[in-house]
């Protein structure tokens, strides 16, 4: 199945933390490590390898989250010091006082441009096939929500988007997990999917779907190791990349 239509989207793998942003993280280096460990979708870039073209964030999310809107008016998750610059840890911890002239600069030099390198790779694809189909790939931790789930955690979640997401293509990765032995969920723990500005809720032949494996599956609890099943993981999210790429190059 030709994937080169496809662009894979790799936000919260990197661990990167330049020295000069490190300066503004207020946490210790023990502390922050235990955060990286924790919010860092380790080896998720090793997961889709040789699929599709991927664009990758080069730092940390504690340094830019990719994933947030650009303007923190937009974001939910800035009122809780997590919009595109971080203030404060998941429970609430602080991180970094609020800096807008640091703001301003990781805007320049990470934000905007790896989302004009999303939107180039997304704008080639449909120049070359008429259709994109853009794979944001993640992975969540199975042990961060507490007693929010008490049923337990699926294997995957398939997040979508009610413009970008087609019933059919969600519908058709749900069967391939199924046929792959997987426990899956829809927008559980984490909905939505990502889509270039440009494109957001006006271009149809847009598709977009986000893939997050439960890191239980392939690493090892509390530490950034693979564990045995590393292989097995990657092929089945090759295989859930090449079944919606399918379902997207057939549609009319």
């Amino acid at each position: 199945m030709d994937t080169s239509f496809v662009v894979v989207h790799i936000p919260h793998a990197s661990t990167v933390i330049p020295e000069e942003y490190r300066r503004s993280i207020i946490l210790g280096d023990e502390a922050l490590q235990a955060e990286v460990v924790r919010m860092t979708d380790a080896f998720c870039d090793q997961l889709y390898e040789g699929v599709g073209v991927r664009v990758q964030a080069p730092v940390s999310r504690y340094v830019c989250d990719m994933e947030r809107f650009r303007d923190d008016a937009d974001e939910p998750c800035a009122a809780k010091g997590q919009g595109l610059m971080y203030t404060h840890t998941i429970y609430g911890v602080p991180l970094r006082e609020y800096d807008g002239a640091l703001r301003d600069r990781i805007l320049q030099e990470f934000y905007d441009p790896h989302h004009q390198r999303l939107t180039v790779a997304v704008d080639a694809a449909l120049a070359k096939h008429g259709k994109c189909l853009v794979v944001d790939g993640h992975s969540f931790p199975d042990d961060i929500f507490g007693d929010e789930y008490p049923e337990g955690l699926p294997d995957f979640d398939i997040g979508t988007d009610s413009f970008h997401t087609p019933p059919g293509l969600r519908d058709a990765l749900c069967e391939k997990l199924r046929e792959m032995g997987f426990s899956y969920a829809v927008n559980k723990p984490y909905a939505g999917t990502l889509v270039p500005m440009k494109h957001y809720g006006k271009d149809k032949r847009v598709f977009s779907v986000m893939i997050e494996a439960n890191r239980r599956l392939y690493q090892n609890s509390g530490e950034m190791t693979k564990n045995a099943d590393f292989q097995r993981v990657k092929q089945a999210c090759h295989q859930l990349v090449i079944c919606a790429a399918k379902w997207c190059f057939e549609e009319k």
